[in-house]
């Protein structure tokens, strides 16, 4: 009985790192709010309450401001979606 091999090839390896590096690249050029509250939601769980707290926001403000990063990270890196 065969078994996939759930290793990456080579050229998996080559694209998964280059979008890494292009998100990487494209989260450090956004705004510094937006850079911030992305980096607080998605690498480090923070909820919407929590990055309001941190950046002195509203509720409301920081889902805009999230919303307004995350679309403009979704246009700049549509190529790799």
């Amino acid at each position: 009985m065969d078994v996939a091999d759930g290793t990456m090839t080579a050229e998996e390896s080559l694209v998964r790192r280059e979008r890494m590096l292009a998100i990487r690249s494209k989260v450090e050029a956004l705004p510094e709010r937006q850079k911030l509250a992305v980096i607080m939601h998605k690498y480090q769980q923070m909820d919407y309450k929590q990055i309001a707290d941190v950046l002195k926001l509203s509720e409301s403000a920081t889902k805009s401001l999230l919303f307004r990063a995350y679309e403009t990270l979704r246009e700049q890196l549509k190529e790799f979606v």
